[in-house]
């Protein structure tokens, strides 16, 4: 019955689109669209015009556009789903897409897939989009999103630095052992004070559950159990926290802070050779105009049975139901949606805010010519989303960080952070579980 009224309204939209000529905007069915390039941003003209040729190219829906800065939109997207008010469109996480999805959140997108494809519409096309987040965005065998943009994390790393040692881009390192080998010839000490540091597992986007991954392991299992207690969990955190092990932990929290005091990026400041980072530091690096000799490269993985996976992390586009059935305005929503995941106006969106975005053949257009883009790109088809865990939605992050800060200050043990975390873990599961 839902599939019979999606074709009905679309084949409303049809009828009006011959019938309409230059209407004034009131008389058109007005579409909200919130986004993350507020007035003032260097991309928000570009994403205006965006949302202005969709609005010149038909006389049906109107869309009105309102972009916000990255914590405020977080901030205001979560009031407003609570309370009905959100956009009609609108950005969100892919990780916990399908919390929203389970809580009738959402409008689901393969219906209006279905009903394009039963009116003969042209419609999203699925297999432009990376499967792994394709997963992340289905919920009971239908879609509640789609991947609107792509994030991936590689190795940084600095040829004018490996030039100094004798190095070349042909001893970038592939495993753990070897990074290790490459990373001491790079570090340069002066008396107590380190001046460089080849690479350190703590830095930039390198990241305790990517190293899980790496390994084969997890935080949690499918029952959402947390398991950080085997021998091989312990291996991964001490690995990542002795990897300069010749030096102090105070000579490591001196070098730290230095690159905080500096307010730049310690990759782009030439003070670590290599990093883990994302697309992001690709264009931390343009916004500098630095002039740094550097590639990137997979991301380095155990000796033994390593897995090349990375953390992706990326932003779906999502239809908001607000309390409502399916009506013209979720129409619209959808129509706008289709138009900003066409590949053209992926390529347009890239150019306006330097993401890499979820369409394969946009970024095939954008990458062209550009190895570094290239690169990551490729790297995309190995990121994967961190698992929603509803007791602890940010258990990669601040539950994480209380006892992982400690570990890295000298303050406690691997043994005693893991055995925190894991009864911090418990007790959110605890509490959670007494309130539904």
């Amino acid at each position: 019955m839902k599939k019979l009224l999606l074709v009905m309204l679309l084949m409303v939209g049809v009828f009006a689109l011959s019938a309409c000529g230059d209407e004034e905007v009131d008389g058109k069915i007005e579409v909200t669209f919130w986004h993350l390039s507020p007035v003032g941003d260097e991309s928000y003209s570009q994403v205006k015009k965006i949302v202005r040729d969709f609005n010149n190219s038909q006389d049906v829906y109107y869309v009105n556009e309102y972009g916000f800065s990255f914590w405020d939109y977080w901030d205001k997207l979560n009031i407003a789903v609570a309370s009905n008010t959100a956009p009609d469109v609108g950005f969100s996480t892919i990780d916990d897409n399908v919390h929203r999805a389970q809580r009738n959140v959402l409008f689901n997108i393969s219906d209006f897939i279905a009903a394009d494809v039963a009116a003969g519409i042209e419609t999203v096309n699925t297999n432009s989009f990376y499967s792994n987040q394709l997963g992340f965005l289905t919920y009971e065998d239908d879609l509640y999103g789609l991947p609107f943009t792509a994030t991936t994390r590689m190795l940084f790393y600095n040829l004018d630095h490996f030039a100094e040692v004798g190095l070349t881009a042909d001893d970038v390192p592939t495993t753990w052992s070897e990074l290790q080998v490459v990373a001491k010839q790079l570090d340069i000490v002066d008396g107590n004070k380190i001046e460089r540091i080849g690479f350190d597992p703590t830095f930039g986007q390198g990241t305790y559950m990517g190293y899980l991954w790496q390994s084969g392991l997890d935080y949690f299992d499918d029952e959402l159990q947390v398991t950080l207690n085997t021998q091989g969990h312990y291996d991964v955190l001490d690995w990542m926290v002795t990897f300069n092990n010749e030096y102090s932990r105070s000579q490591l929290n001196s070098f730290g802070e230095a690159n905080t005091i500096l307010g730049i990026d310690p990759f782009a400041a030439g003070r670590v050779s290599m990093v883990v980072g994302t697309d992001g530091l690709y264009q931390t690096l343009l916004d500098y105009d630095s002039t740094m000799n550097y590639a990137v490269a997979p991301i380095p993985v155990p000796d033994e049975d390593g897995v090349r996976v990375n953390w992706g992390s990326g932003f779906s586009l999502e239809l908001y139901k607000n309390g409502r059935e399916l009506d013209e305005k979720a129409q619209g929503a959808w129509e706008f949606s289709k138009y900003l995941m066409s590949v053209s106006i992926q390529v347009e969106y890239a150019d306006a805010v330097g993401w890499i975005m979820g369409n394969t053949e946009a970024m095939d257009i954008v990458a062209e010519g550009n190895p570094i883009i290239t690169a990551l790109v490729e790297e995309c088809a190995y990121a994967v989303d961190k698992l929603f865990v509803p007791y602890a939605p940010a258990w990669h992050a601040g539950d994480w960080f209380q006892y992982y800060d400690q570990l890295k200050a000298g303050d406690a043990t691997v043994e005693d952070t893991l055995k925190d975390a894991i009864d911090w873990y418990n007790e959110k599961q605890t509490n959670y579980n007494a309130t539904q």
